[in-house]
């Protein structure tokens, strides 16, 4: 699973009591070590560590529910491969 964002950057922050650091956009190995460090900083009061603190998060267009265009786009891609 990839889970990504319209600008294809990651998004974190606190809503409701719940602290949450995603939208990796295929880049969540690195990326989730370094924000799960920062992200501890955050919930200790240091919310100025945070470098995605003040970024809206805007939804992609035609994208409701479930992720109903992937197996369309996997088709895509293994005929480009059987094409190549």
């Amino acid at each position: 699973m990839v889970d990504m964002t319209r600008d294809r950057l990651p998004r974190a922050g606190e809503r409701n009591g719940i602290y949450y650091s995603m939208g990796y956009s295929g880049h969540g190995t690195q990326m989730s070590t370094l924000m799960g460090t920062i992200m501890a900083e955050v919930m200790d009061g240091r919310t100025d560590l945070n470098p995605w603190k003040d970024f809206t998060w805007p939804a992609i267009p035609g994208h409701f529910g479930p992720p109903w265009f992937l197996p369309l786009v996997g088709a895509y891609y293994r005929l480009k491969d059987k094409l190549a």
